[in-house]
Order: C-alpha cells, then sequence, then structure tokens
C-alpha cells in the first residue's frame, strides 16, 4: 500500500513539473511575440513619420517654386538674364563684404605721407591698401613706395624684401626696374659694386623705358 502511495506521489510530481515547464515555455513563447509586435508597431511609426515629413519638404518645395515664378519675369531672355545675374552676384558675395573701394583714397592719403617724409605711416597706409584690395590698381605703386620708404629710413633689408616681391610679381613693370636701381644702390653701399654694376646692366637690358634705361647705364657707368 506504502509503495503505491509512493508511487502516486512521484507521478504527480512528475506531471506538476511537466507542467511548469509547459507553462514557463509558454509564457516565453508569449512575451517575446509580444516584444516583436511593439518593435513592429515602432518602426511602424517612424515609417509613417518619415512620410509625413517627406510630405511636408515636397510641399514646401512646390509652394517655393511657384513663389519664385510669381517673382521671375514672364519673358524667357529677362528671366535668363536675371538668373545670371543672380548667380554672379552670389558667386562675387563672398568676396565683396565691402562694396565700396576705397583703395584709391588709401592711396593718396599713403603718397601724402611719402612726400611729407612719414614713412612710416606711408608703409602703413600702402600696407593696408595691400592686405584690404590686393587686386587694386595702385598695387604695384604701393609696393614701389613701401619699398622706397624702406630704403629712405636707411632700412635696407625690408627695401629689398619689397624688391624682391616687386620681381616675383611684376616682373616687367617699369616701377620694377626703377626699384631695381634701388637695389645696385644698395649693392653699392655694401661695397659690392660688381654685382651693382651687374644689376644696372640687366635693367638697361631688360626693360624698354627710355628713362629708366638712360639712369641704369648713367649709373653702370659709375661703377666701372
Amino acid at each position: 500500500m506504502k509503495n503505491q502511495n509512493s508511487l502516486f506521489v512521484v507521478f504527480c510530481l512528475c506531471l506538476a513539473v511537466g507542467f511548469m515547464g509547459v507553462y514557463a515555455t509558454f509564457v516565453a513563447h508569449f512575451n517575446g511575440h509580444e516584444e516583436y509586435e511593439m518593435r513592429l508597431a515602432s518602426l511602424q511609426k517612424q515609417v509613417e513619420k518619415e512620410k509625413f515629413n517627406n510630405s511636408l519638404l515636397s510641399y514646401q518645395l512646390k509652394d517655393f517654386q511657384q513663389t519664385v515664378a510669381q517673382v521671375l519675369p514672364n519673358d524667357k531672355t529677362l528671366q535668363a538674364k536675371y538668373e545670371l545675374h543672380n548667380l554672379s552676384a552670389v558667386v562675387r558675395a563672398p568676396a565683396s563684404e565691402e562694396a565700396l573701394d576705397l583703395s584709391g583714397a588709401i592711396y593718396e592719403k599713403g603718397k601724402r605721407y611719402f612726400n611729407g617724409q612719414e614713412y612710416d605711416r606711408a608703409i602703413r597706409e600702402f600696407g593696408q591698401l595691400l592686405e584690404k584690395y590686393p587686386l587694386s590698381q595702385h598695387s604695384v605703386e604701393a609696393r614701389f613706395f613701401i619699398a622706397e620708404s624702406y630704403f629712405l629710413k636707411k632700412d635696407y633689408r625690408s627695401s629689398l624684401g619689397q624688391i624682391d616681391e616687386m620681381v616675383t610679381q611684376y616682373p616687367q613693370h617699369d616701377l620694377t626696374g626703377f626699384i631695381l636701381l634701388r637695389m645696385g644702390q644698395i649693392s653699392e653701399i655694401n661695397s659690392q659694386t660688381e654685382e651693382a654694376a651687374e644689376i644696372y646692366k640687366t635693367v638697361a637690358k631688360n626693360f624698354k623705358n627710355e628713362n629708366l634705361k638712360k639712369q641704369a647705364r648713367k649709373l653702370a657707368q659709375s661703377v666701372e
């Protein structure tokens, strides 16, 4: 009798353990399914949100195009000119922060300082011109007056630096020829007469300005 009771208890325990295992598997399965459904719902919401944003952008683009069409002239030729003008304005915009070219005024101010023998102020003004308006029509003259100012201040090292810039940037300009005569004179000051003579002969040979050539030949003869 006791053996039968023991067997019955063991059977009940096994059955209970089996039910618990099935239940656990069942719960795990449906929990995973719920999590999957939650992720799917979240993705669907994101897709709907993206569709809405795309629709909004498309609407805004059409609205913008309609506004532009109303502003632009109807004539195709005028419209093309208008678009080309706007394009050139956009291209120029980054480099045209200062709409007014003041290089002429700065140049004249620098010349007044130079003629008044205020060479430091002249150098500062001409330097400002080159910095703000590197493509100005006065750039060559500004560089020349800076080199000449340094020469007259007897700052020969700085003068030679400016002369090198002129030779590099404006090799054929007459003012480069004239400032090269200063280079020859600096060589003379440093007792380098042969080098000075060579510079004068080079100027006389390679520049077309007759006054410049005449001065160069005269200086060359003085050191021979």
